[in-house]
């Protein structure tokens, strides 16, 4: 049996991965943070993410994002990792379902800060910008007033070398499964005057592919918001 259509009326959003929300028409916004750890590195680091979209119709949305990862993944060395996208989305929505699938375009940026903190200088700085390309999609299921599930997958190609990484190995795929709790459910007064709030709580899995030297994975667990206008 056919799910049935999305309703043409009515406030309906359904979460989506990485905080982002399905709706008829809207603005989305979202805000996330936790834990970052890259298995070839001895330390964890922390992870800040959040994206800013519109969906013009119930089919296609557009916006822009950003991640940052950030620590220390040795005694001697700090990282920071800035990442900065746009993206479209062409979506399918039904009344409890939506999915999407869109092309990333990103410029990544990472700087490495060796010795004592108290220095002022960079040492062997990267700085240069290092253009993506990427294919995001996802798919999130509000099976009940209260609680969804989320998942999403982004397979990212990046168009420069990148560190440890040559130019034919830089492939990056990441799955992210997540759980979202609809607060609106539990207040009457926040639901009069937003048409989205979430608290999402994600895992984030990935894959280096073709790494030059190593196997390289990552994991991630972030928690934050998602809300809609």
């Amino acid at each position: 049996m056919a799910a049935p259509a999305f309703p043409e009326s009515g406030r309906i959003a359904i979460p989506y991965p990485n905080g982002a929300v399905y709706l008829e028409k809207g603005l989305s916004g979202a805000f996330l943070g936790g834990k970052h750890r890259n298995l070839g590195e001895n330390q964890s680091l922390y992870q800040w993410q959040g994206e800013l979209g519109y969906l013009y119709v119930k089919w296609f949305s557009a916006g822009l994002g950003f991640k940052i990862t950030a620590g220390e993944p040795s005694e001697t060395e700090q990282k920071i990792f800035n990442r900065y996208f746009i993206f479209g989305r062409f979506h399918k929505g039904w009344d409890k379902v939506a999915v999407f699938a869109g092309p990333l375009l990103g410029v990544n940026n990472l700087n490495i800060l060796t010795g004592s903190p108290t220095d002022s200088i960079f040492s062997d700085p990267i700085n240069n910008t290092k253009p993506t390309l990427g294919l995001n999609s996802g798919v999130g299921w509000k099976f009940s007033r209260w609680v969804g599930l989320t998942v999403g997958s982004n397979l990212e190609y990046s168009l420069v070398d990148e560190e440890g990484v040559g130019l034919k190995n830089a492939l990056n795929h990441h799955i992210n499964p997540g759980l979202a709790v609809d607060i609106l459910a539990f207040s009457k007064t926040m639901k009069e005057l937003v048409p989205a709030f979430f608290v999402n709580v994600e895992f984030q899995f990935g894959l280096l592919i073709f790494e030059k030297e190593r196997y390289r994975s990552d994991r991630t667990g972030v928690i934050g918001v998602g809300f809609a206008f």
